[in-house]
């Protein structure tokens, strides 16, 4: 068994599948085109971290319930080590967008009937004495949710294994090409960077720039966060959503957003998206962005790849250029793939709840150690999924996956 990987991107996706690698005792070659981790997608101030519940447990339901497990364990474990992690577990209040979501909300929690400490729905009143806001609507009220820093989580995720993890910042890879049973990785120059049995995806839309991964349907959605200024002890004191969300005050800064447009690669802040952002944020706080001038306010701008079904893409890379598409669809378990490269992406706006999952079932499919999910979530994530005959052309038709809030 190779002990040795190339990881290509340095965000929330492959920060977390080198550090379980590297866990096991993998050596590994990080490659990053930015100076730091957690600079691309990963780069806001704060992600939210909570599951979404529906009323039939769906893949997506089972998926994020899974991370958000993992995720909490895995931000205890680097907070116990000491290492330089920025998060709050202040809970997360999902209000309902209307009466008939109030209605689904309650549903879910009759049905599946979680622990109060993990799950309640609470009407008005209580909503708003939680927010310290008056708002319109009850919801769910996750009392072990909160934020993360994502950035802030890259960079612990290195920090605990920096022994066994080599990084190469302002680096990009060009080239990718197998020879001689190794995966090389080349500049622009076509200058060797590292070279290793096995080799991860993890540099979000920009997967697709390399030939083996062309065929995926990754896409780019363009999301900007505002940045409202903040005193420490101003509502909301929690996280809050409602078709957006709005963070409690972090150094001095709360976030409200975000904006979402796909294939739009504009890096620069736009006014008229703080103007959407405050008017979500009204819609979660009524009234709360009165005063408020969208001109003055500061923000970033992130880009986050997106999968057609919001699931993410985990799993052996199949071997397009293999399958014959007039042919009988073959079953996953079938499907060539091409020997050591690997895929831990499509991630979207759930990073946070998503990564440290998604990291550990890389580690355990590249290592052949038992699975933390059950057969059909593994499938389910499988990238070799949109190779299947007839889904193909129906994921490059599709518009872009609906967003929760």
């Amino acid at each position: 068994m190779p002990q040795h990987a190339i990881v290509i991107g340095a965000g929330l996706a492959g920060s977390s599948a080198a550090e379980r690698l590297a866990a096991r005792g993998w050596t590994i070659d990080l490659i990053e085109r930015a100076a730091a981790p957690g600079e691309g997608a990963s780069g806001n101030l704060a992600g939210v971290l909570r599951p979404l519940p529906s009323v039939d447990d769906n893949r997506l339901a089972r998926l994020t319930r899974a991370g958000f497990v993992h995720a909490c364990a895995h931000l205890q474990s680097l907070t116990a080590a000491g290492l330089p992690l920025l998060w709050g577990r202040t809970g997360v209040l999902h209000l309902a967008r209307d009466d008939k979501h109030a209605a689904t909300q309650q549903r879910v929690v009759e049905i599946q009937q979680p622990a109060a400490d993990e799950l309640r729905f609470v009407d008005r009143d209580e909503a708003s004495q939680l927010a310290g806001w008056p708002v319109a609507k009850g919801g769910w009220w996750f009392p072990g949710g909160g934020w993360v820093d994502p950035a802030s989580l890259c960079r612990a995720n290195l920090a605990r294994q920096a022994t066994a993890i080599q990084s190469h910042f302002r680096c990009q890879v060009a080239e990718i090409r197998r020879q001689s049973g190794l995966w090389q990785t080349c500049d622009a120059a076509g200058k060797l960077i590292a070279a290793a049995p096995v080799l991860i995806l993890a540099n979000a839309a920009a997967t697709r720039c390399f030939s083996p991964a062309a065929h995926l349907p990754l896409r780019a959605a363009r999301g900007q966060v505002s940045h409202l200024p903040a005193e420490t002890a101003s509502p909301p004191a929690i996280v809050v959503c409602r078709l957006g969300y709005v963070t409690p005050a972090i150094e001095g800064l709360r976030c409200a957003g975000a904006t979402f447009c796909v294939d739009n690669q504009e890096s620069a802040l736009r006014q008229a998206d703080h103007a959407e952002n405050l008017a979500k944020l009204d819609f979660i706080l009524p009234g709360y962005s009165q005063g408020i001038d969208p001109a003055q306010l500061g923000g970033r701008v992130g880009f986050r790849p997106l999968s057609p079904d919001r699931l993410p893409m985990i799993g052996a890379l199949a071997d397009a250029t293999a399958i014959d598409p007039a042919r009988p669809s073959l079953p996953l378990a079938a499907m060539p793939r091409l020997p050591g490269l690997y895929l831990i992406n499509g991630f979207g706006a759930r990073g946070i709840v998503w990564s440290a999952l998604a990291g550990e079932l890389l580690a355990c499919l590249i290592t052949g150690a038992p699975l933390p999910l059950a057969d059909d979530l593994v499938s389910a994530v499988d990238p070799g999924r949109f190779l299947l005959r007839g889904r193909s052309q129906r994921w490059h038709s599709d518009a872009a996956p609906r967003i929760d809030g």
